[in-house]
C-alpha cells in the first residue's frame, strides 16, 4: 500500500499528462516513500484517456479512474479520494 496519493482531476488534458506524469514522477522519486499517482479523467473527449492508459504501462505508480462523463471537478476529486490507497 502507497504511503501517498497524488490525485489529479482532468479534463482534455492530452497535451498536458505526460510532462505532468514524468514531474510527479521525478518528484514522488525524490521522496523515498511509497507512493501512488492517481489521475481522475473527467469524462475527456481528446485523447487524454488513450494517453494515460498507455503512461500507466510504463509507470506503475500511475492509476487512472475514468467517468463515463464529465461530472466537474469536485465529482472526479471525490471519485478520486474514494479510489486512494495511500
Amino acid at each position: 500500500m502507497p504511503e501517498i496519493s497524488v490525485i489529479v482531476p482532468v479534463y482534455d488534458e492530452e497535451e498536458n499528462v505526460l510532462p505532468l506524469v514524468e514531474e510527479l514522477g521525478r518528484v514522488l522519486d525524490g521522496l523515498g516513500r511509497s507512493a501512488e499517482i492517481l489521475i481522475v479523467d473527467d469524462g475527456s473527449t481528446d485523447r487524454t484517456a488513450a494517453l494515460l492508459t498507455a503512461l500507466a504501462a510504463d509507470e506503475p505508480r500511475l492509476r487512472v479512474v475514468r467517468l463515463a462523463r464529465n461530472y466537474g471537478q469536485t465529482a472526479a476529486l471525490a471519485a478520486g479520494i474514494e479510489h486512494a490507497r495511500g
